[in-house]
């Protein structure tokens, strides 16, 4: 087995994969996407330290007052948007950046360091909220994305070898 990871849209045929897991169930003509998890927000998150010295937004219009931990896709060299959500709507906020980075774990442990603000989906800080190192920000508003998903051609599931890899990952991601 070969695993690689890009934050890139790859075409899994051209580029000799048999499966490939992304975020969203849209997909190329010829494919089949299987949900692997639950639609996830993308949560808002600073230290107890941070809001301490700072305090914590109270509208979407504060944020402009405080200093966000920026994520860069590594492909496209990107900034992602920050997409919140404000009475059913989806608007993408800009806010001042403090950091820019380019790994999940750098952005927890920047915004556990207080540093600034962080987003993540919410099952990557999950614990670090239960247990309180990291505290919501405008939760009211953070935005839902679709789960992720296995996707694979339409013809590949008939190798065994492939239907046995996604079976195992649908039942070990959805039990």
């Amino acid at each position: 087995m070969e695993i690689s990871v890009s934050d890139a849209a790859v075409n899994i045929i051209d580029d000799g994969f048999d499966v490939g897991i992304r975020f969203g169930h849209k997909i190329e003509e010829g494919m089949i996407a299987r949900p692997l998890t639950k639609d996830c927000r993308e949560a808002l998150f600073a230290s107890p330290a941070y809001v301490e010295k700072h305090g914590a937004p109270k509208t979407l219009q504060d944020l402009q007052q405080h200093k966000q931990i920026q994520y860069r896709f590594i492909t496209s060299n990107q900034l992602a948007p920050l997409v919140l959500t404000d009475n059913g709507e989806q608007v993408t906020v800009a806010m001042p950046a403090s950091l820019i980075v380019n790994d999940t774990d750098l952005m927890v442990d920047a915004a556990t360091k207080g540093l600034g603000i962080g987003r993540l989906v919410e099952p990557v800080v999950e614990e670090q909220l239960k247990q309180q190192t990291l505290i919501p920000i405008l939760e009211q508003h953070w935005h839902t994305y679709p789960g992720m998903y296995v996707y694979f051609h339409q013809n590949t599931q008939k190798a065994k070898r492939v239907r046995v890899l996604i079976d195992f990952l649908v039942a070990r991601m959805n039990g």
